[in-house]
Parts: structure tokens; C-alpha cells; sequence
């Protein structure tokens, strides 16, 4: 289980997630062409805030996957000495 996790090409949601990410830094890098000194500023600002939002809802998924294996576990191997309902 920890090789499949480990796994480069299973990672960060495969060719969809790379196709997505080379469109983006392909607009990016004609915005970057287009736009004056203050409108890259604006642009780095965005992208900053696009990557940290990305990093919340990665670590919120991580999370949630977490419980939910968890949960899954103890339904699976209810800790004995502990009643059902």
C-alpha cells in the first residue's frame, strides 16, 4: 500500500492535473507578455493566492481521507470492550 501511495505517476491526479497545470502556466506566461510592470505584480499576487488555496484543499483532502479510513477501520476491527449501538 505505501509503494502504490508512494507511486510518481498516481500522484496529484495524473495527466489531467499536468495537462491542466502546463495550460496554466502557458497563460500565465502570455499574461506575463502582455501586462505592464504593476499588472505582474497583480498576476504573482494571484498566482500566490491560487497556490495557497491549493494547498488548503490538498491538506483538507489529506484529512478527510484520513478519517474516513479511519472509520472505515473501525468499522472493519471495532476495538474490543467497547459496545456497538
Amino acid at each position: 500500500m505505501i509503494e502504490r501511495l508512494l507511486d510518481g505517476e498516481r500522484q496529484l491526479g495524473g495527466e489531467a492535473y499536468h495537462s491542466a497545470m502546463a495550460q496554466i502556466l502557458e497563460a500565465g506566461d502570455a499574461l506575463i507578455n502582455l501586462l505592464d510592470n504593476a499588472g505582474r505584480e497583480w498576476l504573482e499576487k494571484l498566482g500566490d493566492a491560487y497556490g495557497q488555496r491549493e494547498r488548503v484543499v490538498m491538506e483538507a483532502a489529506f484529512r478527510e481521507g484520513v478519517r474516513v479510513a479511519i472509520l472505515l477501520a473501525l468499522d472493519l476491527f471495532p476495538p474490543s470492550g467497547l459496545s456497538q449501538n
